[in-house]
């Protein structure tokens, strides 16, 4: 009959095991000869492998899923995955006793670097360790312009642009993204609000990466700010400008007055007193 704590122990073992070991690709099993409640014959998991987000990728979604493939060989046997995922290069234990080969994580940050790995094992306790994965998350989206406090023109021509998120991530650390990255990304969409970001209209879809050329719009106001954003795999990422002003430059100013004035009442000049 089966011991559960021998099961605790064994898993126990290879887990510092690998906290002690270096990184790089493990093997660890607990095989017949080692663990006397291994069936004869028995074979561990395929080693977890093809992961997903690819090793050493930049540009990745916050909202993205952690997958591999590893099967069991032996028929009837059941395979179980931990997950080690962190910002550590020995990332901590998140979820145990997995049964699928997907994982979503919570609370990923933008800019940072991610490690991974996968450690599979079956019913029997035979073990595979993956190797230590690693990628980086896309920048978080930031509108460069208008800049705050900038006037623009009603009805001019003028350039909004920004930097980070999905579109400018093409480019993120000289490399590029993987083919299911880019069809990932779904679209960026510009917003304009007059009201101080109270409502928004639609002013359009952009076409190129960080920048979207747009028709100012009325009315003047104080209290104008432009809003990116872009939709990838499922997430979204957005990114608000400060405050700046639309003028009306078709409008006379007002006189500004110095000092008193007499106004004749028939004709003659206006002259200060």
């Amino acid at each position: 009959m089966r011991n559960p704590s021998d099961e605790v122990r064994c898993r126990q073992g290879w887990k510092v095991a690998l906290v002690l070991a270096a990184a790089g690709a493990l093997l660890v099993t607990c095989r017949k000869w080692d663990n006397p409640l291994d069936a004869v014959g028995n074979h561990p998991p395929e080693t977890p492998s093809h992961p997903s987000p690819t090793d050493s990728g930049v540009g990745r979604d916050v909202g993205l899923v952690l997958s591999w493939r590893s099967v069991d060989p032996d028929s009837g046997d059941t395979a179980y995955f931990d997950v080690f995922f962190g910002t550590d290069t020995n990332p901590g234990l998140v979820r145990d006793r997995l049964t699928k080969t997907a994982f979503q994580p919570t609370n990923v940050a933008c800019s940072t670097q991610y490690y991974w790995r996968i450690i599979a094992y079956d019913n029997h306790d035979s073990i595979a360790v993956g190797p230590l994965w690693h990628f980086q998350t896309v920048a978080a989206l930031a509108v460069t312009a208008p800049d705050t406090g900038e006037r623009l023109e009603m009805y001019s021509t003028d350039t909004i642009t920004w930097t980070g998120g999905p579109a400018t991530a093409l480019q993120a650390g000289g490399k590029s993204l993987a083919p299911e990255r880019l069809a990932a990304l779904d679209s960026t969409l510009v917003f304009g609000s007059t009201d101080d970001g109270v409502s928004w209209m639609r002013l359009g879809r952009a076409t190129a990466a960080g920048l979207f050329v747009w028709l100012v719009p009325g009315p003047a106001t104080e209290s104008a700010r432009v809003r990116v954003m872009a939709y990838a795999s499922g997430d979204t990422m957005s990114g608000t400008s400060g405050r700046f002003a639309i003028c009306d430059t078709t409008q006379q100013s007002a006189i500004q007055m110095t000092g008193a004035v007499d106004v004749p009442k028939t004709g003659g000049i206006i002259g200060r007193r």
